[in-house]
């Protein structure tokens, strides 16, 4: 037996349509904030000077640490980027 969703008691079809609506917005921002951070990330790796050889190389270990979110591996490249000058 299936049970549709507007037939499920304490949920309005305008609240299922708000939730999908959001959900979407959500995906889409947290794809753009994906591709800002891929973009960044092939920037900081694309430099070669040779002073900046330990941030890349601390980048590609984030980087291989969270796979396909390149957004994590940039947060978390920069809290250890600020905590090694806090040192």
């Amino acid at each position: 037996m299936s049970v549709e969703p507007s037939s499920t008691p304490g949920l309005q079809e305008d609240q299922d349509r708000d939730d999908l609506a959001f959900g979407a917005e959500h995906a889409a921002g947290a794809a753009g904030i994906r591709h800002q951070a891929a973009r960044i990330i092939e920037a900081v790796l694309a430099d070669t000077t040779p002073e900046h050889d330990r941030a890349r190389e601390l980048l590609r270990r984030q980087l291989d640490a969270h796979p396909g979110h390149p957004e994590r591996a940039l947060v978390e490249h920069l809290a250890a980027l600020k905590a090694a000058v806090g040192e």
